[in-house]
């Protein structure tokens, strides 16, 4: 049976590795605007700021700087910026089904 609902930590944790591929991948023109989930797919707040931080910047030296002066909860940000994202390239498009299925109510967030 399939899951219909999630915790706030499993989306956070999710979107982190979204997030993380697209750092990766963004600046280095590897993953074009359309290969990005849009900032509203983003259902944690941590999630749209760090989203804010890469899309925004110029490129990914100062993605990186402005990511580095965030304060969000729930997320390790030195860990953020030493990992690496190749293998998550799977978790944009997680980020697009499941902001899908909460739109139309086949997915609910715990707590909210």
């Amino acid at each position: 049976m399939p899951r219909d609902s999630l915790k706030p930590i499993d989306v956070l944790r999710h979107e982190l590795k979204a997030l993380r591929y697209i750092l990766d991948n963004f600046h280095a023109g590897k993953l074009g605007a359309d290969g990005i989930p849009p900032r509203d797919d983003f259902q944690s707040a941590q999630g749209r700021a760090l989203y804010d931080s890469i899309v925004k910047a110029p490129d990914r030296k100062s993605a990186e700087a402005a990511i580095a002066e965030l304060e969000l909860d729930d997320v390790d940000l030195d860990s953020f910026l030493h990992l690496r994202g190749d293998h998550y390239y799977t978790y944009p498009a997680l980020v697009r089904e499941r902001a899908a299925a909460i739109r139309t109510g086949k997915l609910t967030v715990e707590g909210t």
